[in-house]
């Protein structure tokens, strides 16, 4: 029966041969799985780091207008105006607390910036204060505490003398990580202040 030699001769795959691609398919699978979720770790901490990147700058941006703005007074152009107890337009106080004040729409406002308990607090206010440690309380979290953690925040503030005319700068060093730890950032700023 020439049909019957035809179906004993068909060839197939062995146990064997299905046992050997079997388990490199399964490698390979295996391979690209771990690479998937390497990339997708990798994604989601880039994420995390521009979210406390995004974070910094908007707090930078709010710190850098208030400098600017420090002093500011249209009743008397020209005369910074002070804090009560203030030797300076912008004052630091224990090296981690800013203090400064202007006038916007013809009223005094206060603002602080200063780290608690891991974040970092701004308290705007139109209340005078006898000493400008007093501001350094009851602020509201500048950045998100759900994502960040401040591990860091140091104010430096240098007098000079250009032409005879007095200035203030400031060095304003931020350090925040991510709830998990996953990301750091460290960043600084140097800022003059307009209305020494």
């Amino acid at each position: 029966m020439p049909g019957a030699e035809r179906l004993s001769k068909q060839g197939g795959f062995s146990l064997t041969e299905l046992t050997v691609a079997t388990g490199l398919s399964l490698m390979v699978l295996s391979l690209l799985v771990h690479l998937l979720m390497a990339g997708k770790q990798a994604a989601l901490s880039r994420s995390l780091h521009l979210i406390l990147a995004q974070d910094v700058q908007d707090a930078w941006r709010m710190l850098s207008g208030d400098v600017r703005r420090a002093g500011y007074q249209a009743t008397e152009p020209g005369i910074p105006l002070l804090l009560q107890g203030a030797t300076d337009t912008v004052q630091v106080v224990a090296g981690d607390c800013l203090v400064l004040t202007y006038e916007l729409a013809g009223r005094a406002v206060v603002k602080a910036y200063y780290p608690q308990d891991g974040e970092l607090r701004v308290r705007s206010s139109h209340d005078s204060f006898p000493a400008p440690a007093q501001a350094c309380q009851g602020g509201q979290a500048l950045l998100d505490s759900r994502w960040m953690t401040v591990t860091g925040w140091q104010v430096r503030s240098d007098s000079y003398l250009t032409d005879g005319v007095p200035g203030q700068r400031l060095s304003v060093r931020l350090s925040v990580s991510s709830s998990d730890g996953s990301a750091q950032l460290d960043e600084t700023m140097a800022l003059t202040v307009r209305n020494p």
